[in-house]
């Protein structure tokens, strides 16, 4: 059998980290989109597409007898990981997110079993080779550095005959803002740091799934439109808006162009390895075992990672390394209105002008679909909802 694979090359966990937990640290409440995202769970539109990436993991109805052990990579605040909990209660719960932040909202969130939870980042997961029989990540891989690493340390803790389920925005869609993000590629620009601007096509993750081992089983696209109605849109508009559009994805041809989201799920190829007794964490510089203190955690090889005030140790940078990265780049300065930014600003509006004029004539056509098949109806509105 083969001996644990060596840590991947990678920046610093700790430059993802600041960044990330700045972010969600930032409570400021954008009243334009705010009724849209109080909406979207009253609606059903949050269930739904929870509902539609929980049984890409064919999960018995009464939660079965499956065992095992499930990573909610990017579990954020715990959301996923407790509502996986709920479908599948004879698995272990273990989630990795980069923010301190999002870990502290996920073990205050009430739960029915204790959540196993650890700070890092998922280019270097504190696992060893082959830990978990399945593997959730909702809408994650978008906004790292380089998915091909992490995607590969994904197929590292999967188990041979183990499912991963990946979420994430559909780059194929013809919603403006995922247009601009194409064409700036095409042009030579990324156009964002960290976190931003990497919506990508079926296609591209496709290929990076085969790359990193993985054989894509399953595709499904949905939300349908769900940034136009989220970010455009009245809010007063996204229920009846969302039954109009959601059955399109059912079209042939038109889920690629008008659903905002896709996702996948994968397999491990391999003979399927029985549960073991529990997932062994690892030192993400060295993979040796690692015990865990009241102060944190260590490894055989003196890597000394300290428990933040949330709760999770964190393992993004042992105690006393120096940052990889060096500094965080700075963020941009926000470009000063002139000809080029109000031109920006103009071709902004006209495309989004140009993708409501294209949704109207599919108005009718989402209407004669949803006879036949209405995604709204087979998912109870707060099924999901946090």
């Amino acid at each position: 059998m083969a001996g644990p694979t060596a840590p991947p090359d990678r920046a610093s966990g700790a430059q993802y980290r600041d960044r990330s937990e700045a972010l969600h640290r930032d409570t400021t409440v954008h009243q334009r989109n705010y009724d849209n995202l109080v909406m979207f769970s009253a609606c059903g539109y949050n269930s739904l597409i929870r509902d539609d990436f929980y049984r890409l993991f064919d999960f018995a109805p009464d939660g079965g007898e499956r065992r095992g052990s499930l990573l909610d990579a990017g579990c954020g605040s715990g959301v996923d990981l407790i509502n996986l909990g709920r479908l599948a209660p004879g698995m272990a719960l273990y989630g990795v997110d980069v923010s301190s932040v999002l870990l502290g909202q996920a073990l205050q969130r009430p739960s029915p079993r204790p959540l196993s939870v650890h700070q890092a980042a998922l280019e270097a997961i504190p696992f060893a080779d082959a830990s978990f029989d399945a593997i959730a990540s909702h809408e994650v891989v978008e906004h790292v550095e380089d998915p091909a690493v992490v995607l590969a340390e994904l197929f590292r803790v999967l188990k041979p005959g183990g499912v991963a389920v990946i979420a994430t925005p559909n780059g194929a869609s013809l919603w403006s803002e995922h247009l601009r993000q194409r064409l700036a590629r095409l042009m030579g620009r990324r156009g964002a740091p960290v976190g931003a601007d990497h919506t990508r096509t079926p296609g591209f993750w496709r290929r990076e799934f085969a790359r990193a081992g993985f054989v894509v089983e399953r595709q499904v696209f949905d939300a349908a439109a769900i940034e136009f109605q989220t970010y455009v849109a009245p809010a007063a508009w996204m229920p009846w808006l969302g039954r109009c559009l959601e059955p399109l994805r059912a079209v042939p041809g038109l889920g690629l162009l008008v659903c905002d989201r896709v996702k996948f799920r994968l397999l491990k190829p391999g003979m399927a390895v029985p549960a073991a007794a529990a997932p062994v964490a690892c030192c993400t510089v060295c993979r040796a075992p690692v015990t865990f203190t009241d102060e944190g955690a260590h490894c055989g090889n003196g890597h000394r990672f300290i428990r933040t005030s949330a709760g999770p140790v964190d393992f993004t940078e042992p105690v006393g390394a120096a940052p990889a990265g060096g500094a965080a780049a700075p963020t941009p300065a926000a470009p000063q209105p002139g000809w080029a930014f109000q031109l920006e600003r103009w071709l902004r509006r006209a495309a989004i002008l140009a993708y409501a004029a294209w949704l109207l004539p599919l108005l009718p056509l989402g209407l004669l679909a949803g006879l036949r098949h209405q995604p709204f109806d087979h998912v109870a509105k707060d099924a999901w909802n946090p």
